[in-house]
Parts: structure tokens; sequence; C-alpha cells
């Protein structure tokens, strides 16, 4: 999948029923968009954000382990990566809509680090 260079926003839902219809409920609770918006801090903080920035920059051994150990996890979120991991096991189809779902926050992430600006 790609994102045209006049697309202003991105519609989860469509690009899930793209690759697997079944996957928008899960990832429309553990995905975040502007991740450019959030410190790094924060980010490091906490393994779902740390998830999608993972997705968003392409290191998807690090998001597989990431929501490997949020499944064997006690924390709320988890009961959606379980989910997840029902309907696409190898998170391949969730690779897949992350590439899209982040090429617009990836691509100002980005330009927001080439102009030397601070974030936060």
């Amino acid at each position: 999948m790609s994102t045209t260079s006049e697309q202003r926003y991105v519609d989860l839902k469509k690009l899930c029923e793209r690759v697997d219809s079944e996957l928008f409920d899960s990832l429309s609770w553990i995905l975040l968009l502007n991740l450019d918006l959030v410190p790094e801090e924060d980010i490091e903080a906490n393994a779902n954000l740390k998830f999608s920035r993972e997705l968003m920059t392409g290191n998807f051994k690090a998001a597989l382990s990431i929501a490997k150990s949020i499944v064997d996890s006690d924390r709320p979120i988890a009961f959606h990566y379980k989910a997840l991991f029902k309907v696409d096991p190898n998170l391949s189809k969730t690779f897949e809509v992350a590439e899209t779902f982040f090429a617009l926050a990836k691509r100002r992430t980005e330009l927001i680090e080439k102009s030397g600006f601070k974030q936060y």
C-alpha cells in the first residue's frame, strides 16, 4: 500500500478493509497516529506507544517483540493485542496496514527533525 501526497488524513477503517476487516477492532485501540506530538520520554515509558513508534519507523521485529510482551502482561490493553494475534498471528497484515497508516506521521516527523524544530 502507498499513500499519495494529496491525502490529508488516514482512515484506519478503510485501510483495514483493504487488508483484513477483522484488524480494525484491535488496531483502533492500539495504534496512535500522532506520535510526533508525544514527548519521547512518554513513548519510552509506555509499551503501547513504543509499539506504534516501531511500526511507524518500520522496525517490525521490535514491534512484534513489544506486542508479544504486552500479550503476556496484565495490562488492560493486552486484551486487544490478544485479539490482534488471533486475527494476525505474525502481524504481517498489521505491518501492511501500518506502512500506510503511519506514512504521513513518519514524513511529518522526518521534516520536523530535518528542520531542527523542537517538537515539545
